[in-house]
């Protein structure tokens, strides 16, 4: 699956029902759908807000083991912050949490941020 939500305030919940509507032809259990879905809306939230370009997720299913990925065209790797607190910093502590890894990468036009989810 391959999907372009646009950089808008609307791209997060844009992202959650392409990857939704995706999800629902993968032999994954519910709960696995949930977290994928957070996943993704966090990883396009930190992306509208800190890097100013349009993001594309990829998503694909292998062998048990989901993969989503959001790229950018800002080559500045994703940081964990020291403090999170009232004003973010939660978005990546969220996808470490509830994803089985996660990762970044740079690319020719930017980054790549990965997380894998077994289902």
């Amino acid at each position: 699956m391959k999907f372009h939500p646009g950089r808008s305030t609307a791209a997060p919940r844009l992202a959650r029902a392409a990857v939704a509507e995706w999800l629902a032809t993968v032999p994954c259990p519910d709960t696995v759908a949930r977290d994928a879905e957070i996943v993704v809306s966090e990883l396009i939230s930190n992306t509208v807000v800190h890097t100013r370009s349009d993001p594309t997720i990829v998503a694909s299913f292998d062998d048990g083991r989901l993969r989503i990925e959001v790229h950018d065209q800002d080559p500045a790797p994703p940081r964990l912050r020291d403090e999170p607190g009232d004003s973010g910093g939660w978005g990546l502590r969220l996808v470490a949490a509830v994803a089985d890894g996660w990762g970044w990468n740079p690319t020719r036009s930017g980054k790549q941020v990965w997380t894998e989810i077994l289902c």
